[in-house]
C-alpha cells in the first residue's frame, strides 16, 4: 500500500469523523450536566439484573436498573465521582475515578458475582478488585482513566502495563511487554475476542521494538492483564495474555473527542444510531514524520489506525456486534546510513510498510436463564514489506510477509448452580500465509559468512482447531477450584496436543486468600519461522509449564496488598543453531520469580502504587549445553507511582522505575583476517547493560465550560536525565582497536498532550 492511497483513505475518514461530529453537536442541548448510564449484569450468567441499585457514593443520587439491566442517572454536575452497584444476594462493585464532563453521557457496566453466602447488605463494602473466579493469580483489571492518568505513558496502554509486578520495560522507545522473562511474542492480545498480531505501531513479530498501541485507550471498557496461570479458553502462547474490551457507544447522546499528544492528532465519535444499536469509533493519525522532517532527520516514519464497534440488541436475549480495525506504518528514509548498532546499517535506502485490518461479529445470546453463548467469526489480515539498498539499487534486500486468517470460535456458559459452573467451547482457523524474501551475501562483524538468500514460502491454506472444557466449582464456602482441559490440533505441522490447568482459591479469612495455579502451555511455530527452510515444517511447538503461588490481602476496600510466587518450566523451544535458516527444537530453560505488590486504588483524592519483583530467566540452546542469561531477564524491577487530587481541576502524578540492566553477548577483541578486522564476541549474554532507572512526572489540568471542557497535561519523562543505555554497537578502527558506542534511551523528554470533549 503507498503513501498517496494510505493518506486518501485517512482523509476520507477524517472528513466522515468531522461531518458526523458537526451534526451531533447540532443534535445536542446545551447543558452544564452530564449523564451516567450503562448495565448491570450477572458476572457468570449476563442475565439482566432487573432492581439493581446504583449510587453516586457521598450523595443521594441513583437510579435503579429496569428489566433489561439498564439503568440511568441524569443531571450529574461535571465532576469525579465514585459509582456503586449492590443487590441482594450479589457481592456489590464499584467503579473508581468516573469523570462526569458537560453535555456527555458516561457509559459503566456492572457484572456482579453472586455472594458466597446470604449477607446484609448494608454491611457490606464494594468490591475494587473483582475479578474472574477462574482467573485466582497473576490477574490485574485497569480502567480507561487510569490508563489515561498514569504518569510516563503518554496515555498508552501498554506503557501502562509496563509499571506493572512481573512486567519488565524494554525502554522508553519501545512498548513491548517483557512478561516473567519471556519474549514479547509469547503474549496474546486480543480485542473483544478477536486475535490482534501486531498491536504496537511498529512492531513486528519476533522484534521487541515498538512505540504505541494502536488502540486508543478512550474506547476501552476495561483491560484484563493475566501475567500467567491463565484459563484453558486461552491459547497458543506461553507467557501472558492481553485482553482488551471495548465499550459499546452509550444510548443517550453523541459524544466527541479531539485530542492531541505523543499518539498524533485523533477524533473519537460515540453515541445511538438506530433504534436498540449504537456505536464508537476512533481515528488517529501519527506526526512523527512531521517532527523528523522539521528536524531534518532522514527517516520519516508515519502511521494510522481506526477502531470501532457498533452494538445492535436484536430483542432482549441477542445482542451482535460488529468490531473492526485497521493500522498502517510506514517508514522511508533516503540518503543517510542509520546507526551502526542498526540491522538496517548497510543501506542507505528504506521503505517499509507494516498493516493490519481486521473485522468480526460476536453474537451473543441468553440461552436460558443459567446459560448463555458467545460465537465470534473474525477475518484478519495482516502483513508486512520492506525494500532496502543503496543508490544504484534500492532493492538488494527485502521481504513481502503476508498473513491472512479466517477464525470461527464458540462458547457456551451455563450455571448448574451456585455452586458450580461449566464453559465449553472450541475454534477453527483457517490461515493462509505468503513469504517472499531476498538477500545479498553478506558478512558480519565478527566474519562470519552469511550466504545470499531467496525464500519464495506459498504453502496451501492450512488450519488449527481446539476444543476446551472449563468447570468451577465450590466444595465449601472458603475453596473455589477452577480446573480445565484444552485440545489444539494444527494441521500445517500434524501436531495435536492437551493442555490441562487447575487453579484453587480459599479464603483464609474474609480480607486473605490463598491462591494457587498450575497448567501446561504450548505455543506453535509461527509462519514466519517455518517459511525460511523446508526442513522447518518438522518443528513442534514450545511449551511451558507454570507453577504459581500467590497471598492477597484486603487492607481496606480499595487497597489491596499481594505476593506471588512462580515457575515457568520452559521446553521444546525453538532455536536458530548456526547461520542458515534452519530451525530445531532443542532450546529449554526456566524462569522464576517473587512478586511484592500494593495497590490503591483512586478514592479520596488519592491513588498510588508500589511493586518490586525478583527473578531470573534462563535458557539454553542444547541439553549439553550450559544455561546463559535469557536477553528479557532484568532480575530486579522496582515501580512507585502516585497521583494527587490537588483541587480546581489540577491533578499531579510521578513515577519511579528501577530494573537490573538486561543481559548482552560483549565484544572482547578484535581479530585480524584477510586485511579485514572483525570483532571476537564473548560468551553468549555474559555481561549486563547499566542499570536501568528514571523519573516520569505528569501535570493535568482540566477546564469545565458551559457545555464542553478541555483538558491538557504535561508527561515528562526522565525527569534528571539518567543516559540509561539501550545496546552497545561495536567495531575495529583503521588500527584494529576495538571501538564501543553506547546508544542511549531517551533524556529528558516532555510531552503535552490536549483532549477537547464536547
Amino acid at each position: 500500500m503507498n503513501k498517496n492511497s494510505s493518506s486518501s483513505i485517512y482523509r476520507t475518514l477524517l472528513l466522515i469523523v468531522f461531518t458526523l461530529s458537526i451534526l451531533t453537536g447540532e443534535i445536542m442541548g446545551q447543558s452544564t450536566s452530564g449523564i451516567i448510564s450503562g448495565e448491570v449484569r450477572d458476572a457468570i450468567t449476563k442475565q439482566p439484573l432487573p432492581g439493581a441499585n446504583i449510587i453516586i457514593v457521598g450523595t443521594n443520587i441513583g437510579a435503579a436498573s429496569d428489566v433489561n439491566g439498564y439503568y440511568v442517572i441524569k443531571n450529574v454536575a461535571a465532576g469525579k465521582y465514585t459509582l456503586r452497584s449492590s443487590m441482594m444476594g450479589y457481592e456489590p462493585s464499584a467503579y473508581a475515578d468516573l469523570i462526569i464532563n458537560p453535555n456527555r453521557n458516561h457509559s459503566v457496566v456492572f457484572e456482579l458475582r453472586p455472594a458466597a453466602m446470604e449477607m446484609n447488605e448494608i454491611n457490606v463494602t464494594a468490591d475494587y478488585f473483582s475479578k474472574p473466579v477462574e482467573n485466582p493469580v497473576s490477574f490485574r483489571s485497569i480502567t480507561p482513566e487510569e490508563i489515561r492518568r498514569s504518569p510516563g505513558s503518554a496515555e498508552d496502554i501498554f506503557r501502562v502495563m509496563q509499571s506493572l509486578p512481573g512486567v519488565a520495560t524494554a525502554g522508553a522507545r519501545s512498548a513491548q511487554l517483557i512478561v516473567r522473562g519471556g519474549s514479547p511474542d509469547e503474549n496474546l492480545t486480543l480485542i473483544d475476542n478477536i486475535e490482534v498480531y501486531n498491536p504496537i505501531h511498529f512492531a513486528r513479530t519476533g522484534e521487541s521494538m515498538g512505540i504505541i498501541s494502536i488502540v486508543n485507550p478512550a474506547l476501552l471498557q476495561k483491560v484484563d492483564f493475566l501475567t500467567g496461570g491463565f484459563p484453558v479458553k486461552y491459547s497458543d502462547k506461553m507467557s501472558s495474555v492481553f485482553d482488551m474490551t471495548l465499550r459499546d457507544g452509550n444510548k443517550e447522546v453523541f459524544n466527541t473527542d479531539a485530542n492531541l499528544n505523543i499518539a498524533g492528532f485523533g477524533v473519537m465519535l460515540d453515541g445511538p444510531l438506530i433504534e436498540n444499536s449504537n456505536m464508537i469509533f476512533s481515528l488517529r493519525r501519527g506526526f512523527f514524520d512531521l517532527i523528523t522532517a522539521t528536524l531534518n532527520k532522514p527517516a520519516v516514519p508515519s502511521y494510522y489506525d481506526a477502531v470501532g464497534k457498533i452494538s445492535y440488541d436484536i430483542n432482549n436475549k441477542n445482542r451482535i456486534s460488529l468490531v473492526g480495525f485497521y493500522y498502517l506504518d510506514q517508514i522511508e528514509r533516503a540518503g543517510s546510513t542509520k546507526e551502526a548498532a542498526s540491522s538496517w546499517s548497510k543501506y542507505d535506502y528504506l521503505t517499509r510498510d507494516d498493516y493490519g485490518a481486521a473485522i468480526g461479529i460476536n453474537w451473543r445470546s441468553l440461552i436460558s436463564k443459567n446459560a448463555f453463548s458467545l460465537v465470534t467469526a473474525s477475518y484478519t489480515s495482516n502483513g508486512w514489506n520492506t525494500l532496502q539498498g543503496t543508490e544504484t539499487d534500492r532493492s538488494l534486500k527485502g521481504e513481502d510477509i503476508r498473513e491472512n486468517e479466517f477464525t470461527l470460535k464458540s462458547e457456551i456458559n451455563y450455571q448448574l448452580s451456585p455452586k458450580l459452573d461449566f464453559k465449553v467451547g472450541g475454534q477453527i482457523k483457517l490461515i493462509d500465509s505468503r513469504t517472499d524474501s531476498w538477500s545479498p551475501e553478506s558478512i558480519t562483524s565478527s566474519g562470519t559468512v552469511i550466504p545470499a538468500n531467496t525464500i519464495l514460502y506459498h504453502p496451501e491454506p492450512t488450519t488449527k482447531s481446539s476444543l476446551f472444557l472449563q468447570s468451577s466449582f465450590r466444595i465449601a464456602d472458603p475453596l473455589i477450584i477452577s480446573a480445565g482441559l484444552r485440545y489444539d490440533y494444527f494441521a500445517l505441522t500434524t501436531e495435536n496436543y492437551f493442555s490441562p490447568r487447575i487453579s484453587l482459591s480459599y479464603n483464609i479469612t474474609d480480607k486473605t486468600i490463598l491462591n494457587l495455579a498450575w497448567g501446561k502451555y504450548y505455543q506453535s511455530p509461527a509462519s514466519y519461522q517455518i517459511a525460511p527452510d523446508p526442513r522447518n515444517l518438522l518443528l513442534k511447538s514450545g511449551y511451558a509449564t507454570h507453577y504459581i503461588a500467590g497471598l492477597e490481602h484486603r487492607i481496606s476496600n480499595d487497597t489491596k496488598a499481594s505476593i506471588e510466587i512462580y515457575h515457568k518450566e520452559l521446553s521444546n523451544l525453538i532455536v536458530d543453531p548456526d547461520v542458515t535458516d534452519l530451525l530445531i527444537n532443542t532450546g529449554s530453560g526456566y524462569a522464576e520469580g517473587i512478586e511484592f505488590a500494593l495497590q490503591k486504588k483512586f478514592t479520596d483524592g488519592f491513588v498510588g502504587s508500589a511493586s518490586y519483583s525478583y527473578s531470573i530467566s534462563k535458557r539454553r540452546d542444547y541439553e549439553s549445553l550450559d544455561l546463559y542469561d535469557f536477553e528479557y531477564e532484568r532480575p530486579h524491577i522496582l515501580n512507585l507511582i502516585f497521583g494527587l487530587e490537588i483541587g480546581s481541576g489540577w491533578q499531579i502524578g510521578a513515577k519511579l522505575q528501577y530494573a537490573s540492566g538486561n543481559p548482552y553477548t560483549p565484544a572482547i577483541g578484535v581479530l585480524k583476517q584477510n586485511n579485514s578486522f572483525y570483532i571476537i564476541e564473548g560468551a553468549k549474554n555474559s555481561a549486563r547493560y547499566p542499570d536501568y532507572h528514571k523519573l516520569d512526572v505528569r501535570i493535568d489540568k482540566q477546564f469545565v465550560f458551559d457545555s464542553w471542557s478541555f483538558s491538557v497535561y504535561l508527561d515528562l519523562w526522565n525527569v534528571y536525565n539518567r543516559d540509561n543505555v539501550s545496546t552497545y554497537s561495536f567495531k575495529a578502527d583503521a588500527n584494529g582497536e576495538l571501538i564501543t558506542t553506547p546508544r542511549y534511551d531517551f533524556g529528558i523528554t516532555p510531552i503535552l498532550g490536549f483532549t477537547a470533549k464536547f
